[in-house]
């Protein structure tokens, strides 16, 4: 564990003490040290061993600091071993009027009661003052992607890269259970059972999403479909619940299938995997690799709560701790990581990123999938139905989550997590899950 002790010499008995008292807890909890806000003069992020998705852009930055002659400006990276610990410690030390100045959308935090809270700051109140010429003007953002940080008129959460909410399988697999469905159908959680019925009447051998964690982003994802279904159900904003509807509760049980089926040693997928290789020009490359094989990919959209939501969930932010007193820091981090160039990386990347939030960069990414080539060295296109109902869905968000990993976030591990694994591995009834699921969740949005 790598411990941190930054601290000015005090001259009087009491600040010793005080400091003697800090370094024993210290000691006992094995932590890195709480210092305040006002006597560092660089900014500071907490990380899991580098192990999350903001790391890499403060590295670029800490060098293009050094580049720019303006290495003050560069962040500190402290490592913790334990994301208990370090989720501990960012929350006790933005209590005492400390903490991290960044803090990731990625660490296990209650992000809601943060924002409720002002324990986070107003990202416009930081950008509506600067007259300088690289001042960032929102309007050339994803409006529908920056809303999901918004809350009572306030900017509190700065997404950077977002995924959207489809599902992708092939003709060929759908039509193994009569499944006739075209690109870019909406699929729900109401018309979920009749579309699939053959599908739920005998699965053979087919989860219905990969079940297996992925070796690069390790998630669950038939339990990232079965929480962002909970989810859906929960007005954080409004603090309103409503798991104890009809709605919810016949689609509580076509899920609870999906889930169960999807949590058997099966040998296929019906779906791929959820967030992995979902940029244009991946999903070009995808196109391409089904062709070579003699099979035709179909993209829906979902699952979601109904046909007109077209959702998102962010895949890279993060929030600025009210506690600064570095805001022209703050600030310059803020307008590099919605620049050109780290836009840019996210929407031409391999792996987990999806699409930069930056509108014509989004739009160029477009360009670049329309000249991907397959390995024989021809062009692929986006005119296909696949691509263009791809394109479709991207273009048309109009919602989006603050959590790529919804399963691990404070709310659905911390708040629920137990009363969700009690309904599917113990058994509890159906009735005695929906009464503690209504109550926990109405305490965390109340307290």
């Amino acid at each position: 564990m790598f411990t941190r002790f930054l601290f000015k010499p005090h001259e009087s008995i009491k600040a010793i003490i005080a400091i003697l008292l800090s370094v024993i807890i210290i000691t006992s909890f094995s932590s890195c040290a709480i210092k305040n806000n006002s006597e560092q003069n660089h900014l500071v992020y907490y990380t899991l061993n580098d192990k999350d998705s903001l790391s890499w852009i403060i590295e670029k930055y800490n060098k293009y600091c050094i580049n720019s002659n303006n290495p003050s400006f560069q962040i500190e990276i402290v490592k913790f071993d334990s994301e208990q610990e370090m989720s501990t410690q960012i929350s006790t030390e933005i209590m005492a009027g400390s903490g991290p100045d960044i803090i990731s959308l990625s660490q296990k935090l209650p992000f809601e009661k943060l924002i409720e809270s002002r324990s986070l700051m107003n990202i416009y109140d930081l950008l509506k003052d600067d007259n300088s010429s690289n001042a960032i003007n929102l309007d050339d953002y994803n409006v529908n992607i920056l809303n999901a940080g918004v809350y009572d008129n306030g900017l509190y959460i700065v997404p950077l890269f977002y995924g959207v909410d489809v599902l992708v399988s092939t003709e060929e697999r759908l039509k193994n259970f009569d499944i006739k469905e075209n690109n870019g159908f909406s699929l729900t959680y109401s018309n979920f059972l009749d579309v699939f019925e053959n599908y739920f009447l005998n699965d053979e051998g087919y989860s219905f999403v990969s079940n297996e964690l992925s070796d690069f982003l390790w998630f669950d994802y038939p339990m990232q479909l079965f929480c962002r279904f909970l989810n859906s159900y929960v007005d954080f904003e409004n603090k309103a619940v409503y798991f104890d509807t009809d709605e919810f509760k016949d689609n509580l049980d076509v899920m609870m299938q999906m889930l169960t089926i999807s949590q058997k040693n099966n040998t296929n997928e019906l779906f791929d995997g959820l967030y992995i290789n979902r940029s244009f020009p991946l999903m070009a490359g995808n196109y391409s690799y089904y062709q070579s094989i003699n099979e035709t990919p179909v993209v829906f959209r979902g699952l979601t709560k109904n046909k007109d939501v077209n959702s998102a969930h962010i895949q890279v932010g993060y929030a600025i701790n009210n506690n600064t007193q570095l805001k022209e820091q703050a600030l310059a981090f803020i307008k590099y990581t919605l620049s050109d160039e780290i836009q840019e990386i996210g929407a031409t990347a391999s792996g987990s990123l999806s699409f930069p939030v930056n509108m014509s960069v989004y739009d160029n990414a477009k360009l670049v999938a329309g000249s991907r080539t397959d390995d024989n060295n021809k062009i692929i296109g986006i005119d296909n139905d696949f691509m263009k109902a791809y394109i479709d869905i991207a273009d048309n968000v109009n919602a989006c989550t603050l959590y790529r990993d919804v399963s691990h976030s404070y709310y659905n591990d911390n708040v629920i997590g137990d009363i969700v694994d009690n309904y599917i591995h113990k058994g509890i009834s159906k009735d005695k899950f929906i009464r503690q699921l209504s109550a926990a969740t109405e305490i965390y949005l109340t307290e």
